[in-house]
């Protein structure tokens, strides 16, 4: 697939030196290789890119909860800041990042954007998600969350632990790189905000920020700031082509001009948005607007191919029109799209001559024929990241049938079910009324 959505039913990839250096239609001629991997009755598709996540998110997988939130702001409040956030240490950061990446891998995604929030964790926490996301082969980018909803000084210290790793990181050829990263407008105030932008001009890395995933921000904007969320940041100069604004479940048309002018790039979680009771996001009018907006998995779930079922059923449900959303629109979402909203569309997202080879193959075991008409459809509605049995990052394979190559996938699973254990430990005693909440 490339950016003209072209399918080649029967042809080759060449690649070199992490690059892909050709590719058409029928046998390859004048090329000699190392390595050939036969591909016949597979599906080739660009590596998957997941535009928001947060790999210590599956510590909290079946966590047991009192009651479970009514809305977003209770979830936040009352559960994911003083129950997750608060008590993550290092050991049990690189125990989830590990398992995580083992996941993605396993299910095709090799590019990611994630955002750690564990404020008692600094300094370091970047450098502990990192050697294990480097070990396991695959391309993150990777961001510490800045807010000030703890106190000013631990918010400065979240922006030195995102400087220092971008510094460290991002003029290096590697497939890690880091990116600034703020909460919202209610843990951040616009003093803080410019102190970050200012940051991300000068160094050039860009910046993450959650937007409007519940209606409580807008809420709060309007009677603090007498405009709405998108107002304000546009107001302090924060809105920009480097910034990725997730979520943005509540946001409106006026908001989405704004977002048109500035070129912001937004990523939608279709299914955690419906989990912690957020809401539907208005991707099509995202869309119709002529924004780039990739897919996420925010941490919820790992299998790309459930966020695309997602995003394809869940907008013709709510807008009661079948037509909205077509596979091969929610298929760019994961690939080039996403590769868009992250900036690197120059080199990954598409399978095209010059641009890395972050490579997958499927061999999807579907009832019916898979066919040049219908792939997109087959994927999108029927996919599942097992179907992903070899996985290539720059060229390198992480993933041969179906299992990582680079690390032991039982030790990673072992230590993140150890530190999952270890954090749960940290709730208050559990009674009869004790829950599974399965954030």
């Amino acid at each position: 697939m490339d950016p003209n959505r072209r399918i080649i039913p029967k042809g080759f990839i060449a690649a070199k030196d992490s690059k892909i250096v050709s590719i058409g239609s029928g046998e390859p001629s004048g090329l000699t290789s190392d390595e050939t991997v036969d591909a016949s009755k597979k599906i080739v598709l660009p590596g998957l890119v997941c535009s928001h996540n947060h790999m210590y998110g599956v510590l909290s997988h079946g966590m047991p909860t009192q009651d479970a939130p009514s809305n977003f702001r209770n979830f936040l409040y009352d559960f994911w800041w003083p129950f997750v956030e608060d008590k993550l240490d290092k050991q049990q950061i690189e125990a989830a990042a590990l398992h995580a990446s083992v996941e993605m891998a396993k299910s095709g995604t090799t590019c990611f954007a994630d955002i750690l929030e564990a404020p008692y964790s600094i300094p370091g926490a970047l450098d502990a998600e990192a050697s294990v996301v480097r070990e396991v082969g695959l391309r993150g980018i990777l961001s510490f969350e800045g807010s000030e909803r703890v106190n000013p000084r631990n918010a400065q210290a979240s922006v030195k632990e995102n400087l220092e790793f971008i510094k460290k990181w991002n003029q290096r050829n590697e497939t890690i790189r880091g990116k600034f990263c703020t909460h919202t407008l209610f843990t951040c105030s616009l003093e803080f905000l410019r102190h970050v932008r200012e940051l991300a001009n000068e160094y050039k890395a860009g910046i993450q920020i959650h937007l409007e995933e519940g209606s409580f921000e807008t809420e709060f904007c309007i009677k603090k700031y007498g405009q709405l969320p998108v107002a304000v940041y546009d107001r302090i100069g924060y809105l920009g082509p480097d910034l990725l604004a997730s979520q943005c479940v509540h946001t409106r048309p006026e908001e989405t001009a704004i977002f048109q002018r500035r070129g912001v790039k937004l990523a939608h979680m279709p299914l955690s948005n419906c989990e912690v009771g957020g809401g539907i996001a208005p991707v099509k009018q995202f869309l119709d607007a002529g924004l780039t907006v990739g897919l996420g998995t925010d941490g919820y779930i790992t299998d790309m191919f459930e966020v695309m079922r997602a995003a394809f059923l869940i907008h013709k449900g709510y807008l009661q029109d079948a037509s909205v959303m077509p596979a091969e629109t929610v298929l760019e979402m994961a690939t080039i799209n996403g590769a868009e909203a992250l900036g690197l569309s120059d080199q990954i997202g598409s399978l095209e001559p010059g641009k890395r080879a972050d490579i997958i193959l499927l061999d999807p075991t579907l009832p019916t024929p898979v066919t040049a008409g219908n792939v997109a459809a087959q994927l999108v509605t029927f996919g599942k990241g097992s179907f992903v049995q070899d996985v290539f990052v720059d060229g390198i394979r992480i993933v041969r049938d179906g299992k990582v190559v680079t690390t032991d996938e039982d030790e990673a699973k072992h230590r993140c079910n150890e530190a999952a254990e270890s954090l749960w430990d940290k709730l208050p005693k559990r009674d009869a009324r004790s829950r599974s909440l399965a954030t």
